[in-house]
């Protein structure tokens, strides 16, 4: 009886700062909510990065050669239509 009772009080407060909570982050920007998700997983991707890092050869590029891999690259973009 006693956990009836109290939902019934919690009825008549109002609003649950839980549903406040939600309509807040509803109302923010996707970028906002995709930087409170970050913040609120910070330990989650922190391990996470680590680990890639761990398991990712690092490359033996010169910074010649990158350079070149990126002048290669835009010359096979998409040129833009002229209208």
């Amino acid at each position: 009886m006693g956990v009836v009772k109290t939902n019934r009080n919690v009825a008549r407060k109002g609003v649950s700062t839980f549903a406040l909570l939600i309509d807040d982050i509803n109302k923010m920007s996707e970028s906002q909510q995709k930087l409170l998700w970050l913040q609120i997983n910070k330990e989650k991707v922190t391990s996470l990065t680590r680990e890639l890092d761990a398991s990712v050869a690092p490359h033996t590029l010169s910074v010649n050669e990158i350079d070149l891999l990126i002048k290669e690259a835009k010359g096979h973009s998409r040129k833009k239509k002229e209208g």
